[in-house]
């Protein structure tokens, strides 16, 4: 499999990767989508329940910290 020595980072401290912040001590997550979550409009009906229990639930364990 060839690689794109352009997109490839070395001897970092810190990436980006799939909406997560990955450092050498822990996985953190972008700030934004935690506010989204906190800052949430009152649910109209199912479908807007359903949205926000799948947001809430990938980011779970990001949100108690």
């Amino acid at each position: 499999m060839p690689v794109a020595i352009k997109k490839c980072e070395f001897f970092i401290r810190k990436t980006n990767f799939v909406r997560f912040i990955i450092k050498l001590e822990k996985i953190s997550i972008d700030l934004r989508k935690v506010k989204a979550i906190v800052s949430w409009q009152e649910l109209e009906n199912i479908t807007q329940l359903r949205l926000f229990l799948g947001f809430y639930n990938y980011y779970w364990r990001f949100i108690a910290q």
